[in-house]
This record gives C-alpha cells, sequence and structure tokens, in this order.
C-alpha cells in the first residue's frame, strides 16, 4: 500500500507542470475565443511606446527576410539552358552554312554544361560563342569576334562567381544569422507577450467573477499576471530595439554593394577593352563588303 502511495505521488509530482501549462494554455485559449467571439471580454491594450517600436520592429523584419531572399536568388546559378531546344537550333543553323552536323557542335556544348560546376550567365554565353567561333571558323571575321566575346565573357563570369562568393558571405549569411537568432528570439518574445496579455485579462474576468471567499486569491493572481506581463512586455522590447537599432543591416548592406561595385567595374574594364575590337573587325568587314558588292 505503501508502494502504490509512493507510486501515485511520484506520478503526481512529474505530472504536475505538464498539468500546469496545460491548464494555462486552456485558459488562455478560452480568453481568446471568448474576445474573438465579442463577449465583452474585457482586453489589456498593450503600451504606445510597445505598439511603437513593434510597428518599427516588423518593418525592419520584414525587410531583412526579402532582401536575403532576394540576394540569395541574385547569387544563385542561373537554370540550365535547354539542351535540346540548344542542339535543334544549331542543326538548324548548320543546315545553312553547312559543313558536319549539328551534333558535332551541341553534343560537346551538352557535354560540357553538365560538366561545369558553379556558372553563371556570362559562361553559358562564353562557352556557346567559342563553340560557335570553332563551326564558323576562326581565320572568319565572325568567327574571330565570337572567340574574342567568348574569352572575354569567361572572365566576366569568373568576376560574376567572386561578386557571388562575397555577397553569400558578407551578406547572405550574418543576415540569415540575425532571422535566425535575434529575430527569432524577439519573435517568440511577442508570442510571449500576447500569451500573458491573454493570461492577464483571463485573470481579470476571473477576479470580477469571484464569490467573496475567492476574492483575494483572484486578486492576487491578477497582480501576479500583470507583474508577469510587464516583465514580458520589457524583455520583448529589449529584444526588438536591438534588431531596430542594430548597425548589423547597414554594415551588410555596404558590403553588398561593394561586391557589386568591384564586379562591374571589372566587367566594364574587360568589356571596354573588348568592344573596339570587335567594332573594328565590324567596319573592316564592311568595308569589304561594300567593296566586293559595288
Amino acid at each position: 500500500m505503501d508502494s502504490f502511495s509512493k507510486f501515485t505521488q511520484s506520478v503526481s509530482t512529474g505530472w504536475s507542470p505538464f498539468a500546469d501549462k496545460m491548464s494555462k494554455g486552456f485558459t488562455q485559449y478560452r480568453q481568446m475565443a471568448n474576445e474573438s467571439l465579442g463577449s465583452g471580454a474585457e482586453v489589456t491594450e498593450l503600451p504606445t511606446d510597445y505598439v511603437a517600436l513593434e510597428k518599427r520592429y516588423e518593418a525592419v523584419r520584414q525587410t531583412t527576410i526579402v532582401l536575403v531572399k532576394l540576394a540569395k536568388a541574385y547569387t544563385a546559378p542561373p537554370t540550365q539552358f535547354d539542351m535540346q531546344a540548344l542542339q535543334t537550333q544549331f542543326s538548324s543553323l548548320t543546315s545553312r552554312i553547312g559543313g558536319k552536323q549539328a551534333e558535332d557542335v551541341a553534343a560537346p556544348a551538352a557535354a560540357a554544361a553538365a560538366a561545369k560546376g558553379p556558372t553563371t550567365t556570362q559562361h553559358e554565353i562564353a562557352q556557346t560563342a567559342l563553340d560557335m567561333s570553332e563551326k564558323v571558323g576562326l581565320e572568319e571575321p565572325l568567327g574571330a569576334a565570337l572567340f574574342k566575346f567568348g574569352s572575354i565573357e569567361e572572365k566576366v563570369g569568373a568576376g560574376k562567381l567572386a561578386q557571388d562568393a562575397a555577397v553569400q558571405a558578407k551578406f547572405v549569411s550574418p543576415m540569415s544569422y540575425t532571422i535566425e537568432s535575434g529575430i527569432a528570439l524577439a519573435q517568440n518574445a511577442r508570442k510571449q507577450v500576447q500569451a500573458a496579455r491573454l493570461s492577464l485579462d483571463a485573470a481579470k474576468s476571473a477576479f470580477k467573477n469571484a464569490k467573496p471567499v475567492r476574492a483575494d486569491a483572484a486578486r492576487r493572481d491578477v497582480e501576479t499576471a500583470e507583474d508577469h506581463f510587464l516583465t514580458i512586455i520589457e524583455e520583448a522590447m529589449r529584444l526588438m530595439k536591438a534588431i531596430v537599432e542594430s548597425p548589423e543591416p547597414l554594415r551588410c548592406l555596404s558590403e553588398f554593394v561593394a561586391a557589386q561595385l568591384a564586379f562591374h567595374k571589372e566587367a566594364a574594364a574587360l568589356l571596354g577593352d573588348l568592344a573596339p575590337e570587335i567594332e573594328e573587325i565590324h567596319v573592316t568587314q564592311e568595308a569589304l563588303y561594300r567593296h566586293d558588292n559595288k
């Protein structure tokens, strides 16, 4: 009998925290339901400074999430070309200019695309231009121009990869960490504020409807709930303020801009050297064409 008594006491002790949590959850749920049904339940207003800070915080939170999503898309490898469609285009082209079958060009291009690791749109353009320069012939003006173009696009693609790596390391990673740490803590605190508010209003409602014999105990429940509510609000405001006032987003944004600037400067320099070379080939070819067709 003593053993059974000890067992039941042990179960009761172990169950108590869970039962208490379930009781609080049910109380909050019932209070929420009463408010949703418009039963005239008392609703404690959140402090004005809390509401104002929450609005500022929410704007920063949403901005951070959207910017990280866009930065990930910006640095992601492009969708690979539809090689079957590309092969069809090559086939159509070679049927007009003669020579080997299109597969001689398309197959190596498809294999190269499949074998490549991280790539960029510039790399895709470079590979196609280089493949077609061989098909046209490097001794032809168009073939020579395509070879020069493809070679430069490879270098531009390498610069794009360097930029993407910098954006990932100096923008996406730290901003994602902010979302997973500081913002996650603030979000949890906001939920706790709402839970504490519901518990406080439920306690007020119970005190309002309490019988005289329960009045003192019900009043103490309200006081305890109020103290908890204010403590949770202070903690939530501290966490939200840390997000709103942090210089980290500005530092990360500065790094994003610096990475883009370095890439575009390098690309502009490379293309700036290429442009007059292509133009010279074009002018020469046009002069020869007009001379031969007089």
